[in-house]
């Protein structure tokens, strides 16, 4: 394996990685807002509220990785 996939390899995990540790507790916040706390019961509306978060979320996590492995 060439050292630059070796790279797009490990950048890959990172960013894989890090939206699983990230996104799993984010859903569960993001319903817990949604349900327990805005009352919220449809399925859709909480959904989509869920799904904008973690779009927000998701930009910045992908964008600083990038940055960062571009940077070394």
């Amino acid at each position: 394996m060439s050292p630059k996939s070796r790279a797009i390899h490990k950048e890959t995990a990172t960013t894989v990685g890090t939206g699983l540790l990230i996104n799993y507790p984010l859903n569960l916040f993001g319903l817990y807002i949604c349900m327990d706390v805005l009352d919220m019961s449809s399925s859709v509306a909480i959904g989509t509220s869920i799904t904008v978060a973690m779009t927000f979320v998701a930009y910045t996590r992908v964008y600083t990785i990038r940055r960062w492995f571009n940077d070394r």
